[in-house]
């Protein structure tokens, strides 16, 4: 995956109203998590924002700038936003070695046309995602998952996946990633509740447009004789 430049600074004292100072000035208050010690740093949050909204942003390598920390790796780890304005408020960075594997979780797009969807089948989608390991360098940002021959009451495992050289699953077991299910009765079920014209029964001869309220005018004449 292609490698980004994260200017950082250095920061002192801790609590809301230093983080809040920070934010006010235009700085996204972080900490560089590596091993064994963290680091607080700031971060300029314009630039985790977008990286955050790519696609596979937050397993994008990040080659750190400032606060001495020229020549080290991070992800992003976590982040929090504000629940009312929903921008970022904090960010957690992983330091990483870009030498050794590591374990990360990317996304998977689905490809293809079904053979059941042709059926008249529906996809049914169990998991987004995968847990993966490999070097930081051969993250995808995707895992391509075609779902061509899926046919109706039939699955697809983690374990049939084809994934790229020296990538590999982080969990051994081979959960269900999609399946071709049926299409259900529900639409059958309001067609069937929906309502119907019922035969109109005849019992006597309709009066003519302008009968009925001549009639009634007569029977009211009658009452008052």
């Amino acid at each position: 995956m292609e490698q980004q430049t994260l200017s950082v600074e250095s920061r002192t004292g801790t609590g809301k109203s230093v983080t809040r100072k920070l934010r006010a000035a235009g700085k996204l208050p972080a900490v560089l998590y590596g091993l064994g010690k963290s680091q607080p740093v700031t971060v300029e949050p314009t630039f985790i924002t977008k990286l955050l909204l790519s696609e596979g942003g937050r397993n994008q390598i990040l080659n750190l700038k400032g606060a001495g920390l020229e020549g080290k790796h991070a992800l992003i780890k976590d982040y929090d936003v504000d629940p009312v304005t929903r921008r970022l408020v904090h960010v957690d960075l992983l330091e990483i070695d870009v030498t050794k594997k590591i374990e990360v979780t990317v996304a998977l797009n689905f490809v293809g046309k079904a053979v059941g969807v042709g059926e008249g089948g529906v996809l049914n989608f169990i998991e987004r995602t995968l847990a993966i390991k490999c070097l930081p360098t051969a993250i995808p940002q995707h895992i391509d998952v075609d779902v061509s021959a899926l046919a109706i009451g039939h699955s697809l495992h983690a374990d049939e996946l084809k994934l790229p050289e020296g990538i590999e699953k982080a969990s051994q077991l081979n959960s269900t990633l999609v399946t071709c299910v049926p299409p259900t009765k529900e639409e059958e079920a309001v067609a069937s509740l929906a309502p119907t014209a019922e035969p109109e029964v005849i019992t006597e001869k309709k009066p003519a447009e302008g009968e009925a309220a001549a009639g009634g005018e007569a029977k009211k004449e009658e009452k008052k004789k």
